[in-house]
């Protein structure tokens, strides 16, 4: 896989977020296909710190939208 093709991945998934029924579980699998790409070295820390900051923005805002639709 290149890349490239990786780095597209993880963006996507970072985008299914706001669509997510289970945000919670969906961002542990996030953060750890964030976390096996810095490992990998495919990513650099200060890009896989992006990718966490933006994949933590997406979960609050599901998390809370998913808290007012159930109150």
């Amino acid at each position: 896989m290149s890349n490239q093709v990786a780095l597209a991945r993880l963006g996507l998934e970072i985008a299914k977020m706001r669509k997510s029924c289970t945000p919670v579980p969906d961002r542990t699998f996030v953060m750890g296909m964030i976390e096996m790409a810095e490992f990998a070295e495919i990513i650099d820390t200060r890009t896989a710190n992006r990718y966490r900051d933006a994949l933590d923005a997406k979960f609050v805002e599901r998390n809370d939208y998913l808290k007012g639709v159930s109150a």
